[in-house]
């Protein structure tokens, strides 16, 4: 009986061994694929920026006896512009909603002689020493790390009106204007950071200023009258600009 029971467990060892030969062998695991992260435009920034400055103004007549006639037409204005920048971003999904305001000097500026009825041997100018925007910005993002938008606010900035003529030398009267602003521009956050990025942009800006008294009362001087006058002014700026923005946001990862 024992060897019939040594025998039964040798061959059912033997069966065991040829089955478990047969079976599959498990395969392990695929290593988790890498999830890329994706660059987030939501963080505040600051940076510098620079470009031209362009636009128009006319000097239109208050007091004297030519009132409401324009005394110098419409006339260009042109110089630089360069400054600083402080913003901040807040990205949902592919749009990007944010606010920004930056502070410029410019010698932006533009002289015409005097139309008739007007003294034509006096020379008339308008200057811009600085501008002030602060502004809305609504972006979307066709690419994580470039951003495109359109921007809108308020606009501020100081000038200076000036009468020049051999009989009296030169008058002049300053005043801060207000206004209104609109464009649109790109950015390219050229490198990204776990804690900030280094964007670059280019942007174009529309300005529009309230009409503004200059020379009120009017000024007397050498035998000559100074009159009062509104004075137009727009502006048109193209800048690059700089930002170094801190990432408060984090990057967005893409999900599978």
């Amino acid at each position: 009986m024992r060897k019939l029971f040594l025998g039964m467990a040798a061959v059912l060892a033997a069966s065991t061994t040829a089955l478990a030969a047969d079976l599959p062998v498990a395969r392990p695991m695929p290593a988790a694929l890498p999830v890329p992260v994706i660059f987030s435009w939501t963080g505040c920034y600051i940076g510098v920026q620079g470009g031209g400055n362009w636009g128009r103004s006319e000097h239109i007549a208050r007091s004297g006896p030519n009132p409401s006639m324009s005394m110098t037409g419409d006339f260009a204005l042109s110089g630089g512009i360069a400054g600083g920048t402080i913003g901040c971003n807040f990205q949902t999904s592919n749009f990007v909603i944010g606010i920004e305001d930056d502070f410029s000097w410019t010698n932006k500026k533009g002289s015409v002689l005097n139309l008739p009825p007007f003294a034509t041997t006096t020379t008339t100018s308008t200057r811009e020493k600085w501008i002030d925007t602060l502004r809305l910005r609504f972006g979307y993002v066709p690419w994580d790390t470039v951003l495109v938008y359109g921007t809108a606010g308020v606009a501020f900035a100081g000038t200076t009106v000036t009468d020049s003529g051999p009989a009296f030398g030169s008058v002049s009267d300053s005043k801060s204007r207000t206004g209104w602003t609109a464009g649109a521009g790109a950015e390219w956050a050229a490198w990204t950071g776990a804690s900030w990025a280094l964007t670059f942009k280019l942007e174009y800006l529309h300005a529009e200023f309230d009409i503004k008294q200059y020379f009120v009362p009017p000024v007397a001087i050498l035998g000559t009258t100074i009159i009062s006058r509104d004075v137009k002014l727009r502006d048109d700026m193209v800048r690059i600009g700089m930002n170094l923005k801190f990432n408060w946001g984090g990057p967005i990862v893409a999900n599978y």
